[in-house]
């Protein structure tokens, strides 16, 4: 899937309302989804502009995208790959979640097999898969997991191999090897000996949802049928949420996903010198 860079505009107000919205914990809201006489114009507020036009039909589907000025262009490159193609992955029968994944070297059969970490926003998933991959487990992706079932098999898709992190994760995995232009940002860090990335699809094995209290204690719960189904809706990527065959069919999607693959609600404090920690109770986990 490929798009059209138009050259940057400042985006002026819209002549229609959002039927959708993507909306922070802190109440900031992060897109805005239009109808248009076009198609789609999914809006990233202050980052860049998006139109999205037939795409019922994969083959016919066209993507146009546009800059606000202020944005940097790596930001809007991020956005086409880590919102615009998930987006329409699954509006068009596919299966991605807002998360990022490690490869763990050998199960308990003895094979390679991933697992992913889903959570909101700055909820410390990027880091948490940068810092297993410090560790040695090779990272696959740090914010879209692209999942395709083959035979009861959901393999997990190798994304970009680069990691979007802020300064202080950059600075906690890699030392004096961060460079960042702007402190305030989240800037692409590459894969690396440091942060080994792996670039072949692996079976999916668990998936940890993170809790939203970044002051909790460290606990790892298997969760239900019905919880895990209610925690994995979330991190779904809708494009039109009025459209409710389309929206069935996903639904349905993600509880398969709910129902074969093992689901777990993570906790932890949101410090540095907690993820050792993390990493070895997930391990266990892993392990049992």
């Amino acid at each position: 899937m490929d798009w059209i860079a138009h050259p940057p505009r400042k985006q002026s107000e819209l002549p229609t309302t959002p039927y959708d919205r993507w909306v922070s914990p802190g109440g900031v809201c992060m897109a805005e989804f239009h109808h248009g006489s076009e198609g789609y114009l999914v809006r990233f507020p202050g980052q860049a502009d998006f139109l999205i036009t037939g795409s019922q039909d994969p083959a016919q589907t066209r993507i146009e995208g546009w800059q606000d000025p202020a944005c940097p262009r790596q930001n809007i490159t991020s956005l086409f790959h880590n919102a615009i193609v998930p987006i329409l992955g699954n509006h068009h029968g596919g299966l991605f979640l807002h998360g990022s994944a490690v490869r763990i070297a050998q199960d308990a059969d003895g094979e390679a097999a991933a697992i992913a970490f889903l959570g909101l926003s700055r909820g410390g998933k990027t880091t948490l898969a940068g810092s297993f991959a410090k560790a040695g487990h090779a990272f696959m992706t740090e914010d879209v997991i692209d999942l395709s079932c083959n035979e009861g098999v959901y393999w997990l898709e190798p994304k970009r191999s680069k990691l979007r992190l802020f300064i202080d994760s950059a600075q906690h995995l890699l030392g004096e090897e961060a460079r960042f232009e702007d402190a305030d940002r989240k800037q692409d860090v590459n894969a690396g000996a440091s942060l080994p990335f792996f670039d072949s699809p692996v079976p999916l094995r668990q998936i940890y949802v993170l809790g939203a209290d970044h002051k909790a204690d460290l606990s790892i719960r298997s969760l239900s049928l019905q919880e895990a189904l209610t925690a994995l809706m979330p991190h779904a990527f809708i494009l039109d949420v009025e459209d409710k065959p389309r929206l069935r069919a996903h639904f349905s999607r993600i509880a398969d996903l709910s129902r074969d693959i093992g689901c777990y609600a993570l906790d932890y404090r949101r410090e540095y010198a907690e993820l050792p920690g993390v990493h070895r109770a997930i391990l266990d986990n892993f392990a049992q």
